[in-house]
């Protein structure tokens, strides 16, 4: 079974040097932001379309367990019925003449 993990809060990317304060790099940290802002969107949406996905699949298993567990049911309503035919013996076990011997090898 897969281990999950607590992923924890999304941490912001950090940059190595403080850049200065101007136009161009405020423009900078805009773009990023909204980069990271289409990520998460896209990745929301995919997250999504996976949960719909898992859904339809256990609903799908739900009806193969109730299908399974009906078919159990008539099977084991099918053994305990008394059948006409007579049983066959088991021989393994109501024979009453063993023998033992030992093989040397």
């Amino acid at each position: 079974m897969k281990i999950i993990r607590n992923r924890g809060s999304i941490r912001p990317k950090v940059t190595t040097m403080p850049r200065s304060k101007s136009e161009a790099s405020s423009q900078l940290e805009l773009y990023k932001l909204v980069t990271e802002q289409q990520r998460i969107k896209q990745e929301l949406q995919f997250i999504e379309q996976r949960t719909v996905l898992l859904k339809q699949r256990l609903g799908s298993l739900k009806n193969q367990i109730a299908e399974t567990e009906t078919v159990i049911n008539k099977l084991r309503h099918a053994d305990s019925r008394p059948s006409s035919l007579p049983k066959r013996p088991n021989i393994f076990f109501e024979a009453k003449n063993y023998q033992a011997f030992e093989i040397e090898y």
